[in-house]
C-alpha cells in the first residue's frame, strides 16, 4: 500500500503498516497523541528493514515533555504527603514519567532488535500497549488533581540506563527485570498508601497496574532463562548482565520490599533474597572501602607485600569493618565474599553488606568508577600514622608524662636516667596492636636500630578510646563522638571494644567518678581544642581515635589523656557504628573468638565461620 493512501494521523504522520514505523512513531514523534495510539490491529510483524538502528540522544517529545537531568528536580513524595491532593498529584507525575519512557524504551527494542524471534516481539508490542493505558490514566488521574503533564521534573534516568542495550537479553534485563521489579514496590505499596488516604480510585489504577507488571516482570524472566547459561542461577546470570552504572539496587522501589509480587511474577526464592539483601548507591558516587590492617607496617615501604599470616587475620576481620564502616550507598572491597547463608543471618539482626566486589579489583574500579572518596581502614601517611602523632598532642596538652623518640641505646640511656621510673616501653614509630612493642627496665636497655617512642611503663587499671570525626570545618569539623572502653593484652594486643551509651557505665565507683568529672568534659573542650588544632596542621579528615587509660600511682587513680593518636578507623569506632546500628540505646561489645568455639545464638556473627581462618569478629550486645 503506497503511504499516500496511508490514514494520517492527526500529527500529520501516516499510519503504520508495520512494526518498524509503529515503532519509529512512537520512538520519534513530537506529539503526545502520537505515542499513546495504539498499533492498528493488522499491524504487520516482519519488519522491512535489518541491521543496526542508532538510538537517538533522548527520545522524540514536544518542548514541555523533554526529559532534562536534574533541572528543578521535585522531591519524591513521602507517605505522609498523600493526603495532599498537589502532592499526590506529583506522585503520579513521576509515575507517569516513568510510564512514557517505558513505552519509548520498547519500541526502541523493536527497532535496534529486528531479528529477535517472532513471539519476543510480540510480547514487546503488548507490554508497549499495557504501557501506554498506564501512562493515559495517570494523565487523566493528574488533570483530577488539578496538574498537567510537564508541570514538574521529567528526569530522563531510564531512558540513559538502557538505551544502550546491545541485546534482547540486555533489554529484559535492563527494563523488565530491574525498572518494572521496582514497580512491584511501588504499585502495591502506593495502592495501598492512597486507599488509606481515602482515594480509591488511584488505589484501584495501581492495583489494576500492579497486576499487569507483574506479568511484565515475568515476561522477562521467561527470556531471562530462555537465554541464560543453563548452569546460572536466575540471580547470577541477571546480576553478571547488568553493567555499571546499573545495578540490582535500581530493582528495589523506595518502598516496603514486596515478596508476594516477585513470587506472583514467578522468582525463585534465591533470587528473591539475593535481591532484598543487595545494597548499593541509587544515585551518588561510593566511597571506597577496603581493609588494610597492615597501613602502619605498609607506610614506609612502597614495596611492601602483606604476609599471608596477616592477609588471613584481615580476612577473617574484614567483615566486621564492612558491617560497621561503609554505608548502603557505598563500595566495599573484600578478599572473600560474602555467602547467600551469611548474608540470610546478618539480615535477621538488620545488618546488611554494602555493594562489594573482590579488593583484586582496586585498580580496576580507580579506572572505570566515578569515586567520591577512597576510605580504607587507613591511609599509608608515615606522618600521620606515627606514634609521634600522639607526641605533638602531648605537647599541645601539657602532658605531665614524659616521652621521646630515640633511635639507640645511648639516647635511650640518656632520656631515662633523670627518671625515677623503673619500667619502660619502646615502639616503633610504625606500628599497631603491639607489633615490635619492647618492655624494658632501666638497668637492661635494648639495643634498637631504628626510631622508638620511649615512655614509661604504667600500671593501667582501666583503657578505653576517645572517638572523633574529623571533618572539614563547612561540614562541622571536628565532632567528639563518645568513649569505647578497651580491653588489650599485657602485650598491648587487642581484645575487645565495648561501645556504651554513657561513658561511665559498666565501670567500678572509682573509675565512674574520674570518667564522669574529668575525663568526659576535657575529651569534649580541652582535648577536642588541642586534637582539632593538631590535625588541622596535617589537614587530615576522616576518622581518628586517642588511645588513653586510667592507671594507678601512690597518690589514687590518675587520667593519662593520651597514649597514642590513631588518624584511622579502630576497633573502638567500629564498635561505636555497630552499637549505633543494632542497639543505641544498650552496650555492645566487639571482640573475636576462636573458629571452632561452639556458636551461641545470642552472639552476633559477623564474620562467617564457615571460611574463617582462624578468628570470627562477634558482637555481643549487653542486656542492660
Amino acid at each position: 500500500m503506497k503511504a499516500d493512501s496511508n490514514k494520517v494521523l492527526s500529527s500529520g504522520m501516516a499510519e503504520p503498516q508495520n512494526v518498524f514505523e509503529f515503532a519509529e512513531r512512537v520512538l520519534m514523534s513530537t506529539s503526545l497523541g502520537d505515542k499513546l495510539a495504539h498499533a492498528p490491529v493488522a499491524l504487520t510483524l516482519d519488519p522491512p528493514k535489518r541491521g543496526s538502528f542508532i538510538a537517538p540522544s533522548l527520545p522524540g517529545r514536544p518542548d514541555h515533555l523533554k526529559p532534562k537531568s536534574n533541572d528543578g528536580k521535585s522531591p519524591f513524595p513521602s507517605a505522609d504527603q498523600i493526603h495532599n491532593e498537589e502532592q499526590r498529584g506529583i506522585l503520579l507525575h513521576f509515575f507517569a514519567n516513568h510510564e512514557l519512557l517505558a513505552v519509548e524504551l520498547m519500541a526502541l527494542a523493536l527497532l535496534k532488535f529486528p531479528d529477535a524471534p517472532d513471539s519476543f516481539r510480540k510480547g514487546i508490542l503488548r507490554t508497549l500497549q499495557e504501557e501506554q493505558n498506564h501512562t493515559l490514566w495517570y494523565l487523566e488521574r493528574m488533570k483530577d488533581c488539578g496538574l498537567n503533564f510537564g508541570d514538574y521534573h521529567l528526569s530522563p534516568m531510564i531512558w540513559s540506563h538502557i538505551s544502550s542495550m546491545e541485546s534482547p537479553l540486555d533489554y529484559v534485563s535492563r527494563l523488565s527485570l530491574t525498572f518494572e521489579q521496582a514497580n512491584l514496590d511501588y504499585a502495591k505499596h502506593y495502592s495501598q498508601v492512597l486507599a488509606r488516604a481515602g482515594d480509591h480510585k488511584t488505589a484501584d489504577l495501581l492495583s489494576r497496574i500492579y497486576r499487569d507488571e507483574i506479568a511484565h516482570v515475568g515476561y522477562g524472566l521467561k527470556w531471562l532463562r530462555r537465554w541464560k547459561q543453563k548452569a546460572q542461577s536466575d540471580w547470577d546470570a541477571w546480576h553478571k548482565q547488568l553493567h555499571f552504572p546499573l545495578s540490582p539496587i535500581r530493582a528495589k522501589g523506595l518502598a516496603p520490599f514486596n515478596e508476594e509480587g516477585r513470587r506472583k511474577a514467578g522468582m525463585d526464592e534465591h533470587f528473591i533474597a539475593s535481591i532484598r539483601r543487595y545494597q548499593a548507591s541509587r544515585g551518588r558516587s561510593p566511597d571506597l572501602y577496603w581493609f588494610n590492617p597492615d597501613v602502619e607496617l605498609a607506610a614506609n615501604d612502597i614495596n611492601w607485600k602483606a604476609p599471608q599470616r596477616l592477609e588471613k587475620l584481615a580476612a577473617d576481620l574484614e567483615f566486621a569493618f564492612a558491617l560497621a564502616a561503609p554505608s548502603s550507598d557505598d563500595l566495599m572491597l573484600l578478599r572473600n565474599q560474602p555467602s547467600d547463608r551469611h548474608r540470610e543471618a546478618l539480615a535477621h539482626h538488620n545488618l546488611t553488606f554494602p555493594e562489594v566486589s573482590p579488593i583484586s579489583e582496586l585498580n580496576h574500579i580507580r579506572k572505570n568508577r566515578k569515586i567520591r572518596a577512597e576510605q580504607p581502614w587507613g591511609i599509608p601517611n608515615p606522618t600521620l600514622l606515627s606514634k609521634n602523632l600522639g607526641l605533638e598532642l602531648r605537647g599541645l596538652l601539657d602532658d605531665s608524662i614524659s616521652a621521646r623518640i630515640c633511635r639507640n641505646s645511648e639516647e635511650i640511656q640518656a632520656f631515662i636516667e633523670e627518671s625515677t621510673h623503673p619500667n619502660w616501653l619502646a615502639k616503633p614509630l610504625l606500628s599497631s596492636a603491639g607489633r615490635g612493642l619492647l618492655k624494658f627496665t632501666s638497668d637492661l636497655i635494648p639495643s634498637i636500630k631504628e626510631d622508638h617512642l620511649i615512655e614509661p611503663w604504667l600500671n593501667k587499671e582501666q583503657e578505653f578510646s576517645l572517638l572523633y570525626q574529623s571533618n572539614p570545618s563547612d561540614q562541622g569539623g571536628l565532632r567528639f563522638l563518645g568513649i569505647c572502653h578497651q580491653e588489650v593484652s599485657h602485650t598491648g594486643k587487642w581484645i575487645s571494644s565495648t561501645s556504651v551509651p554513657k561513658p561511665a557505665n559498666g565501670l567500678p565507683t572509682e573509675y565512674s567518678r574520674l570518667v564522669a568529672n574529668e575525663v568526659l568534659p576535657a575529651a569534649k573542650k580541652e582535648v577536642k581544642n588541642a586534637l582539632s588544632k593538631l590535625l588541622e596542621s596535617h589537614n587530615y579528615h576522616g576518622p581518628v581515635c586517642i588511645d588513653s587509660f586510667l592507671h594507678r600511682t601512690s597518690e589514687g587513680l590518675e587520667w593519662h589523656q593520651v597514649s597514642e593518636v590513631n588518624a584511622r578507623w579502630s576497633m573502638g569506632r567500629l564498635a561505636h557504628n555497630l552499637r549505633l546500628k543494632l542497639c543505641p540505646n544498650r552496650s555492645l561489645t566487639l571482640t573475636t573468638i576462636p573458629k571452632d568455639v561452639p556458636l551461641n545464638k545470642s552472639t552476633i556473627f559477623l564474620g562467617d565461620p564457615t571460611t574463617a581462618h582462624t578468628r570470627i569478629p562477634i558482637a555481643i550486645i549487653q542486656n542492660s
